[in-house]
């Protein structure tokens, strides 16, 4: 039977990931993981033009981060067994995502993990839009399309160089709920090396590990 894959989750930290700081993330997982998502890269260039001109050739300014956008949907239903209500979803999605963080002074840096897709990012925007309500007018139903920029700058080098060494293996403990991708990724700054560290852990499952148990972080190769 084939394994099912966990929902979106969306992590709202005070610092960016890549900072060394020890830090208790808020966590918002979707309800309804999203159908498909979209990555945009985008170059922009100077296309100014004298007046009186016919054209110009545009010069080349720089490379825009890049960027993605999902859509999901919340609902209060009753289909999906969930007790909380949209309104209370809603508040969650934005405290986590769009609030300014009250120690930090601005909106969480973010992380969008959805199995091996994960990325270090922050909001764009987010447009939500309620299509189901109550005979009293309470939502019952949102469909909510969420932007956000990658951070380019990112490059968790500083936690990556402390694992460059040959001679340096970690040890981590898994949490609740934790998945190998996110584990590697927060720790060597690139979840490509997810399977490597599989194989060092002798893993069968990488989506399903058990809490409380300490995985060997290899060196990088």
């Amino acid at each position: 039977m084939p394994e099912l894959l966990t929902n979106l989750k969306i992590i709202g930290m005070e610092k960016p990931a890549d900072s060394l700081s020890l830090q208790v993330p808020s966590i918002f997982e979707v309800m309804f993981n999203p159908n498909s998502y979209t990555i945009n890269n985008k170059i922009n260039f100077d296309t100014q033009q004298a007046e009186g001109s016919d054209g110009s050739d545009p010069k080349f300014k720089n490379v825009a981060p890049e960027s993605f956008s999902l859509e999901f949907m919340m609902d209060a239903t009753g289909v999906s067994k969930s007790k909380t209500s949209i309104v209370e979803q809603v508040a969650k999605f934005k405290k986590v995502t769009l609030s300014v963080n009250g120690k930090s002074h601005r909106p969480n840096y973010l992380i969008v993990q959805w199995g091996v897709f994960i990325r270090d990012c922050v909001m764009e925007s987010a447009n939500i839009t309620y299509t189901l309500f109550s005979s009293e007018g309470i939502p019952l139903r949102a469909k909510i399309t969420a932007s956000f920029i990658d951070r380019k700058e990112s490059k968790l080098n500083s936690i990556a160089s402390m694992f460059s060494s040959p001679d340096l293996t970690h040890f981590i403990e898994v949490k609740d709920k934790d998945i190998l991708p996110l584990l590697v990724f927060r720790n060597l700054g690139d979840s490509k090396y997810y399977l490597q560290t599989a194989r060092v852990n002798r893993l069968k499952n990488f989506r399903h590990l058990e809490a409380g148990k300490k995985i060997i972080i290899p060196p990088l190769a």
